[in-house]
């Protein structure tokens, strides 16, 4: 078997990752599940990548699987139901919890958005 692959990735929009804000186009290797702002470079990434997607209920494009019950219960992440989520809001939950360290909760997208907007602001990027 050979060694493990770092896995990584092209950062898509500037994030706070290992206590580092690494701006876009930025290439990382980083070991923790990766989010929506995190491009997979290499195969150990796209793994890691598919794995986290499919936790969180996200399905590629073009595998138009069927979506997983719903009813299972396993899958209790503390917001609403993941599935109900739009790309647009999936991404900006996940820019709050990069941000912040800290999921956003029951936020609505405009709360998530304003509070992004002046955690930006205060660190000037």
């Amino acid at each position: 078997m050979m060694a493990m692959e770092k896995a990584k990735y092209r950062v898509l929009r500037l994030s706070h990752i290992h206590n580092n804000l690494w701006p876009e186009g930025s290439e990382i290797e980083y070991d923790g599940e990766p989010g929506s702002a995190l491009e997979p470079i290499n195969a150990a990434a796209k793994a890691a990548k598919k794995k986290a997607d499919q936790k969180r209920g996200i399905v590629p494009v073009d595998s138009q699987s069927e979506p997983e019950a719903e009813d299972d219960g396993q899958e209790d992440t503390g917001g609403n139901d993941a599935n109900t989520f739009s790309e647009d809001e999936a991404a900006l939950r996940q820019q709050y919890e990069e941000l912040f360290n800290k999921k956003p909760g029951n936020m609505n997208v405009e709360t998530i958005k304003e509070r992004i907007a002046e955690e930006r602001q205060k660190l000037g990027v």
